[in-house]
């Protein structure tokens, strides 16, 4: 297959990824919107913002830009990597910690519990995500697609198992958290050909590829 040809294959991929993925958010919204309370799909809209800003905030990191915009050795990697797994369990402590707070302000129990689920996300995505700039770095985009679309399948599932069993606010979480899981999980298999993690930080190196951004 030819560069040419590769790439018009990445974007039908892409393009088709996307539609499958808006189309079925849609359908799990409509679904929801069935079994829950006004109250309750309120809530549901604010997690789905909260979730979007979520991954948005993962996906345009500054270390993501670093190594999709420049050539980086393994060293460099490793703690760019490393960066992203601390500044995630950060970023969890915090969440988890102020969800009680969040919860008493509010006067909504369920809102703590959900920002506590929701806080793990910082725990699974910097990990996949790693490896995603990466592969765009390779411009496999066609593997980028496919772990999208079968991540978003998941999280689908697992959503409607949960409503099954328990309908509540808590099941867009549930799916969520299987799709970041599955997608983490595909991002690791696949970027793992051209990168693995080694147990090296180096705040100097770190500090230069700040500057380099």
């Amino acid at each position: 297959m030819t560069t040419k040809q590769r790439a018009i294959s990445d974007i039908r991929w892409s393009l088709l990824s996307a539609v499958k993925i808006v189309a079925i958010g849609a359908l799990q919204l409509s679904l929801l919107a069935q079994v829950l309370g006004e109250g309750e799909f309120d809530m549901l809209a604010t997690s789905i913002i909260m979730l979007l800003i979520l991954d948005t905030l993962c996906d345009r990191g500054f270390s993501n830009k670093i190594i999709r915009r420049h050539i980086l050795n393994n060293n460099q990697l490793s703690t760019l990597y490393w960066f992203n797994i601390i500044s995630g369990l950060a970023f969890f402590a915090v969440l988890f910690i102020g969800s009680d707070v969040i919860s008493r302000f509010s006067g909504q129990p369920e809102l703590g519990l959900m920002i506590e689920m929701l806080s793990l996300v910082f725990i699974i995505i910097p990990q996949g995500q790693h490896y995603r700039a990466i592969l765009q770095k390779e411009r496999h985009f066609t593997r980028i697609a496919l772990t999208e679309t079968a991540a978003v399948i998941t999280g689908m599932t697992a959503t409607l198992i949960t409503v099954w069993l328990s309908p509540s606010i808590l099941c867009a979480v549930w799916g969520y958290l299987a799709m970041v899981s599955v997608r983490t999980l595909m991002f690791c298999c696949y970027g793992r050909e051209y990168f693995q993690a080694e147990f090296v930080f180096n705040m100097k190196s770190l500090s230069s590829l700040r500057r380099t951004r």
